[in-house]
């Protein structure tokens, strides 16, 4: 870039006055300044002023010319361009050029300058078709080494080829650009309607809108599963299993009470507060009874029993029949044979 340089004038009290002094001899003088207060310097009119001025100059035009063309060639000249075999045949002189193209860009098209082969841009990227456009003119720098092309500036096609985005993966009301300089509007639309408590915790997604997203909360049960007593019930709870629970029922067990209507439970088993009266099943009822009969029935059996104390009653009424009569004729309390079944 040039250097611009603000020349100042000297400005003094009597910018014209001039001292004479003899030299001794006839007729001759020394001048000198005798301008009273001088305010400005100014510029001095000397070699070093002027051989900065040739510096500037010629920074300025080794900018414009790198190539050293000089002269007019500085300034946008006229270069003739044809297209064979892929080739782009620029000729021509200076660091600017111009030139109309002959043929359409094609991938793989290439450019020399002078029968030089050299690489060509335009901004960041390699030339390409929205550069190079058959009938087009076209501005371009040339520096001895490259061809840098003016540009539009935006995305070329080459840019715009890599997006693969297609309308149906783009969320609905959205306009967008993909393979081509086409806006192109998106028509994907989510449908699901899956929410948070059918969702396994720790799992996250989206149902019907792309800016929420639902977190699971759906509970991890795994192999959740449960061991049964006989009679027993087990509630599953919510959520998900993977399949390897299992629900199992512990095999039947037996305690032998002996025989007896009351018993304590407490004496022989040590889990007796879990125990229910429907775990005690009676297998024998004493015969005994009283009369002459001819057979005898359970008038009556009444079970209870206590789980605090272990205490468990078995009472069993027989009755009697006469074949004389008909109807009972006596009552009797029988003992019980009575297992415990846990």
């Amino acid at each position: 870039m040039y250097e611009r340089k603000v020349w100042v004038n000297r400005q003094s009290e009597h910018p014209a006055r001039r001292k004479l002094t003899p030299t001794g001899n006839d007729g001759e003088y020394d001048v000198s300044r005798s301008e009273g207060i001088i305010m400005e310097d100014g510029d001095a009119f000397d070699a070093d002023t002027m051989n900065d001025l040739e510096r500037r100059v010629a920074a300025g035009f080794t900018e414009l010319d790198p190539t050293g063309a000089g002269g007019g060639d500085v300034t946008v000249q006229p270069y003739t361009c044809e297209k064979k075999n892929g080739v782009y045949a620029l000729v021509g002189n200076g660091a600017v050029g111009r030139c109309k193209i002959p043929a359409s860009w094609a991938a793989g098209d290439s450019f020399t300058v002078n029968g030089a082969a050299v690489p060509a841009y335009c901004g960041a990227d390699a030339v390409d078709g929205d550069t190079i456009v058959k009938g087009r003119w076209v501005l371009f720098f040339y520096d001895g080494t490259q061809l840098n092309f003016n540009g539009g500036g935006g995305l070329s096609t080459t840019k715009l080829a890599l997006a693969t985005a297609t309308e149906d993966n783009v969320l609905a009301g959205n306009k967008f650009y993909a393979g081509s300089k086409t806006i192109k509007d998106g028509t994907l639309t989510l449908t699901g309607n899956v929410t948070a408590d059918k969702m396994l915790e720790g799992s996250s997604g989206y149902a019907d809108d792309a800016h929420s997203i639902v977190a699971g909360r759906m509970p991890n049960r795994g192999s959740w599963g449960a061991t049964l007593s006989p009679g027993g019930v087990a509630t599953v709870p919510s959520g998900y299993h993977d399949g390897s629970g299992q629900v199992t029922a512990r095999p039947l067990r037996f305690l032998d009470l002996g025989v007896g209507q009351n018993f304590n439970v407490a004496a022989v088993f040590s889990d007796y507060r879990s125990l229910t009266v429907d775990n005690f099943v009676v297998y024998s009822v004493s015969s005994a009874h009283t009369g002459n009969s001819a057979w005898h029935h359970i008038e009556r059996m009444n079970k209870s029993y206590n789980a605090a104390s272990g205490k468990f009653n078995c009472s069993v009424v027989l009755g009697e029949y006469s074949d004389a009569y008909g109807g009972p004729t006596n009552y009797a309390y029988a003992s019980v044979g009575v297992k415990i079944v846990y």
